[in-house]
């Protein structure tokens, strides 16, 4: 038996000194809060960008397998206007996409020899420094520049090089590093919507800081309607079940998101439609999707405990499995967004974490488990 019961301060408490208690433990979990927000607001950039990251991998991709296809399909007529046969090579191992112009013969040509020219007239016609004395001088001065000028204009539309437009435009291909073109960075559309991303971040950072002291006084409170066997629960099933959560939001972040992202924009590719990242609906979807995954994970544990209570039994969870994997894809579709990645990635790891906790309960039986407890 443990000599000292965490909670035992609060196992007698009258219903006043409950809600006294609650007022107290209300108070410490928003004081927790503000000292992790204080916190995030130094860390929030950070967090933004990091959130970014995925969805930055995606676009990158996207728009160099656009870039690589493009020039699949155009190799050929690059080749015949005297491209290099490795040009494929080089954008791939560079990174690099094309962005097309097309420009008639002599139309290159006529614009360099026209700003030259107007270079030249900008010389000959330019203003001078007008003294005091010359004053009066000035608006004949004005006509002769303006004389002058009209007299010069006429060179600088010289038919030396007229573009023939009836001939086939030249292709020009600028080439931009996938790192430094703008369509792979998120965009927001108002001033403040930048800022309010930056408060929301440092929120989360905040939430995970102050995250053990709130579930401190929370189940310090929740613990005082609790047997002492209960209690017990709370000591070996809090950390696992801190562990399960963690590992489904990380599985969500580092595995799910880029298959879920690369999907989504696949569509975008089938479709012609230009995909426009907005940071604040990708940070929403980006928070949401791992607390999903992260509940959703806690499914071994809620077993365990409905076995503990004898709501259901082993014996039940092995002949309603079929039923169970049903309920698991609907939940998976609820709690996913609205593609099959996702969705798979949630249900698969949840149909075995099912099983897995059908083995945890047949690992601790329940007359075994409370001989356990009551022997601490």
């Amino acid at each position: 038996m443990r000599e000292e019961d965490l909670f035992s301060e609060n196992s007698t408490m009258t219903f006043g000194e409950h809600l006294e208690e609650l007022r107290v433990c209300l108070f410490f979990s928003i004081i927790w809060l503000v000292v992790g927000f204080t916190i995030g607001l130094f860390a929030g950039g950070y967090v933004v960008d990091y959130i970014q990251r995925p969805l930055n991998a995606s676009l990158k991709k996207f728009y160099l397998d656009r870039a690589d296809e493009r020039m699949a399909k155009i190799l050929k007529d690059l080749l015949n206007e005297g491209q290099p046969a490795s040009v494929l090579d080089v954008t791939r191992r560079e990174r690099l996409v094309p962005t097309e112009f097309f420009i008639y013969p002599g139309e290159f040509e006529r614009a360099l020899e026209f700003q030259k020219r107007l270079q030249q007239a900008e010389d000959v016609t330019g203003s001078k420094m007008i003294t005091l004395d010359e004053v009066d001088n000035l608006f004949v001065r004005k006509q002769q520049r303006e004389e002058r000028r009209h007299q010069y204009s006429d060179s600088l539309f010289s038919d030396t090089h007229t573009p023939n437009y009836n001939a086939k435009p030249a292709r020009i291909l600028l080439w931009t590093r996938i790192d430094e073109d703008a369509r792979v960075a998120s965009k927001t559309f108002n001033m403040q919507e930048s800022f309010s991303i930056y408060l929301k971040a440092s929120m989360l950072v905040g939430l995970l800081i102050a995250a053990p002291g709130i579930f401190y006084h929370i189940w310090s409170f929740v613990a005082a309607g609790l047997y002492p066997h209960e209690k017990r629960y709370v000591y070996y099933f809090m950390p696992i079940s801190i562990i399960l959560f963690l590992g489904g939001a990380i599985f969500a972040f580092f595995v799910v998101f880029q298959f879920i992202l690369d999907f989504l924009l696949m569509f975008n590719a089938w479709t012609g439609i230009q995909p426009e990242a907005r940071i604040s609906e990708w940070l929403s979807f980006a928070l949401f999707l791992p607390i999903g995954f992260g509940i959703s994970f806690q499914l071994p544990l809620v077993m365990f405990v409905l076995e503990r209570v004898r709501i259901f039994s082993i014996a039940i969870y092995w002949s309603q499995w079929k039923m169970a994997v049903v309920v698991i894809v609907i939940l998976s579709m609820l709690l996913t967004p609205a593609d099959p990645w996702s969705m798979f990635f949630m249900a698969v790891p949840l149909i075995i974490l099912y099983f897995g906790g059908i083995g945890m309960c047949q690992m601790f039986p329940r007359r075994e488990w409370e001989e356990i407890a009551d022997a601490e």
